[in-house]
């Protein structure tokens, strides 16, 4: 089982930093779950087409790869059931 309290992580992400600018692999920093939430190590993962309008938008900061596998890191307070999708 996850650890329910692991505190802040750094973890790599894709960011652009402005519409239409290069993507960018940097660390990020990601809070711990709250309650009934769940933070997930990702395996895998890629972009799809709404990230690639996200990107050509106007949006002024993204981080990319929304649609992502991988592995329960930690869990929030409250959770008490997790399941196994494949």
């Amino acid at each position: 089982m996850a650890s329910s309290n692991l505190g802040v992580i750094t973890c790599r992400a894709a960011v652009a930093w402005g519409a239409g600018e290069a993507l960018v692999v940097e660390e990020v920093e990601v809070d711990p779950p709250k309650p009934m939430e769940i933070r997930i190590k990702v395996v895998c993962t890629s972009l799809c087409r709404s990230d690639v309008t996200q990107w050509e938008s106007k949006a002024q900061h993204a981080l990319f790869g929304h649609e992502a596998s991988g592995i329960v890191e930690s869990i929030g307070d409250g959770v008490t059931e997790l399941w196994e999708i494949m």
